[in-house]
């Protein structure tokens, strides 16, 4: 095992048959044979370890927790030949084997072990928590927690058998050139950022296509992602096994998302077994969470006073 200090280690650790690279954030004077409670936490869409992840990392850091902010197959550092294939079912199963890595380190209370997921990754952690009970609460913030909404809200059969076919055609193009082919799945390539609404969509465009957290600072992100993915990701969606769940629950939102994300939070603890919360962060938006310190420090207060109870 690599040898781990205070703050930030790089580690790898093994998904399937792929090498997965991560940040293990822990805390000043970390001590290795001392018990630390521990998160593992997966990010929002297409994002890697560098962005939100190692913010979050940080300060839970600072509140006495290790905390595992990872790249997924095919993201950033780690491997797998597709890259940044947003498929939500290759991030769950990585999750469960960032559960088992963590459960090794001799410095892991498996007892106080939790998880965190961010936007499309909140319902990733979401699902992955109905059946890993490795994992003692889970939280999510501004999580995506309704995919069968997300692409099928409002959509006729007709629209809803265009959409799927054109990934099925992408998919099978794939399949015969043997070569991927990659999509603006966000929308901002060739668009001007005072044509956009107001709102998520504006706010991402400020975050993820300047150097607040594009490429410029962070070379290993991409925007781009399969076109095929409403094949899979549509049929991920945590509000149908909220119920299910039996894990203790916190849902994390913006008070300004309540026209974007903030729904579809509340929907999922709604339905949720107890025991559950939900908070509402005063002033923020959905992606001033990701960032933006002033909100980032109440959710963080939140999540280690939700996991101290577990």
């Amino acid at each position: 095992m690599t040898s781990i200090s205070s703050g930030k280690n790089a580690i790898t650790f093994k998904s399937g048959n792929n090498i997965l690279s991560g940040n293990l954030y822990t805390p000043e004077g970390f001590d290795a044979s001392k018990q630390y409670p521990t998160i593992v936490f997966t990010p929002p869409f297409n994002q890697v370890k560098e962005q939100m992840g190692a913010l979050y990392g940080r300060k839970m850091a600072e509140k006495g927790f290790v905390m595992l902010a990872f790249d997924h197959t095919g993201y950033g550092e780690s491997e797998g030949e597709i890259r940044n294939y947003e498929n939500a079912f290759i991030k769950i199963e990585d999750v469960h084997n960032a559960i088992s890595y963590l459960r090794t380190l001799p410095f892991v209370d498996r007892e106080k072990f939790y998880g965190i997921g961010a936007c499309a990754g909140g319902g990733y952690m979401a699902l992955a928590a109905v059946t890993d009970k490795r994992m003692k609460a889970v939280a999510t913030v501004c999580g995506m927690l309704d995919n069968r909404s997300t692409f099928l809200a409002g959509a006729d059969r007709d629209t809803a058998v265009v959409m799927f076919s054109a990934a099925n055609d992408a998919r099978q193009e794939q399949y015969e050139t043997g070569e991927p082919t990659y999509v603006d799945q966000l929308g901002y390539e060739g668009v001007k950022r005072e044509e956009l609404p107001e709102g998520a969509r504006r706010e991402g465009f400020d975050y993820y296509m300047t150097a607040r957290a594009g490429v410029e600072t962070y070379p290993r992100y991409s925007n781009r992602s399969l076109p095929n993915i409403a094949e899979t990701n549509a049929l991920t969606d945590a509000t149908t096994w909220a119920q299910y769940l039996y894990t203790p629950y916190l849902g994390i939102y913006g008070e300004k998302a309540l026209a974007d994300t903030g729904p579809l939070t509340v929907g999922f603890y709604e339905k949720c077994s107890e025991p559950r919360e939900l908070f509402e962060v005063p002033g923020a938006s959905h992606v001033d969470l990701y960032d933006v310190e002033k909100y980032v420090n109440p959710a963080v207060d939140r999540l280690a006073a939700f996991f101290g109870k577990y």
